[in-house]
């Protein structure tokens, strides 16, 4: 009967620990999710690229000419899809934006996907600046 008890405080023991986990790594996506929302809604791309790690980093840099003149007037979360071991979450964003220089309303739908690095405890996204023209 000891045995018993102990097997199932230890197994409960155990679920807590990662329900624990799964919390914490919900609060640092929401805050990493936030903070690079909230840099692409004012305009901070330097911030936003920060929260960046792509494979290639050479493959791409962001037109930092164009970008100036980017105002973001809306960014709207479509479409979230999470994997099953929760390390990674696939977002459909819908931005819309104007370009300063010309004064044309665009409308983007930019594919992000935001991955949990377990060393750091924190996530990051894979995917480059959205593609604004």
């Amino acid at each position: 009967m000891y045995r018993i008890t102990c097997s199932v405080l230890l197994a409960l023991s155990l679920l807590g620990c990662a329900a624990v986990d799964d919390s914490k790594k919900n609060i640092t996506y929401d805050k990493a999710l936030w903070k690079y929302e909230t840099a692409i809604r004012w305009v901070d791309f330097g911030t936003a690229n920060s929260l960046r790690r792509l494979e290639d980093p050479a493959a791409y840099s962001p037109d930092l000419e164009t970008l100036q003149h980017i105002k973001v007037t809306s960014y709207n979360v479509m479409n979230k899809t999470l994997s099953e071991d929760h390390a990674e979450v696939k977002l459909a964003v819908q931005i819309v934006y104007y370009n300063d220089a010309n004064m044309k309303l665009s409308t983007i739908i930019d594919n992000q996907v935001w991955k949990y690095d377990p060393e750091i405890k924190d996530w990051y996204i894979s995917t480059p600046l959205p593609p604004f023209k």
